[in-house]
């Protein structure tokens, strides 16, 4: 198996549950599967594929060919489906990883869904990825700069929905026009959006800002609570 192909394979199987490797797999339906991410970028990262044979609406499967990149799927007549699908399938696993944030953390934080712009993996797959951003395997500028939420690598799925209802579809722009985007400087994605002049100094300022609003949502619970007032 190619690396590149993997998750053009998962896509294929017939029961995931079963025949993914061991600590893959998180849910599938008929239409989607969902596996946790390899190289987990944050707390709680997934994908969503949509699995083969991909029926389409009026009747027939969706070509394969269209679920080979983004960019294949924009441009072709399936892409809403396609997309719809894969949002009600990233929509369960967000509620799923909001509740395991308040039974593991006491409190719950964004999550966002999205996709990388040029792909380093065949076959569509949607981003489920809380917001902290911590994780040991986030280790260089382009794991980062990939999945900022402004910088405009990561395609947030309601944006590249929104587009694809309008007359003209969504339009990528060509692979080397998103590439430059990943060696920009390290700036935070919370307010102010300091700049670091390291990794190292960025994925402490995560740390520190997560545990710091993580303290406030606990607190404020807290008093809510006090006060017989729902948080």
């Amino acid at each position: 198996m190619a690396w590149n192909a993997a998750l053009e394979d998962y896509a294929r199987l017939k029961r995931p549950e079963k025949e993914l490797p061991n600590g893959m797999w998180l849910a599938n339906t008929e239409q989607t599967l969902t596996v946790f991410d390899g190289f987990e970028k944050a707390k709680y990262h997934f994908l969503v594929l949509h699995g083969f044979p991909l029926p389409d609406p009026p009747g027939g499967t969706v070509p394969r060919s269209a679920l080979v990149s983004l960019s294949a799927l924009l441009a072709s007549p399936y892409a809403l489906p396609v997309l719809r699908a894969l949002r009600t399938a990233g929509e369960e696993v967000a509620e799923m990883i909001r509740d395991e944030m308040e039974k593991e953390e006491g409190w719950s934080w964004d999550v966002r869904m999205g996709f990388h712009a040029v792909e380093s993996m065949r076959h569509v797959h949607l981003h489920v990825i809380s917001s902290d951003m911590i994780s040991p395997k986030l280790k260089n500028k382009k794991h980062w700069n990939s999945f900022h939420p402004t910088l405009g690598f990561f395609l947030h799925l309601e944006d590249v929905m929104r587009g694809c209802e309008k007359e003209d579809g969504y339009q990528l722009d060509a692979p080397r026009a998103y590439e430059p985007l990943l060696k920009g400087p390290l700036v935070s994605h919370y307010p102010p959006h300091a700049e670091f002049k390291n990794l190292p100094q960025l994925k402490a300022h995560l740390e520190e800002e997560w545990e710091r609003r993580g303290r406030g949502a606990r607190a404020a619970r807290k008093a809510a609570e006090g006060r017989g007032v729902d948080a």
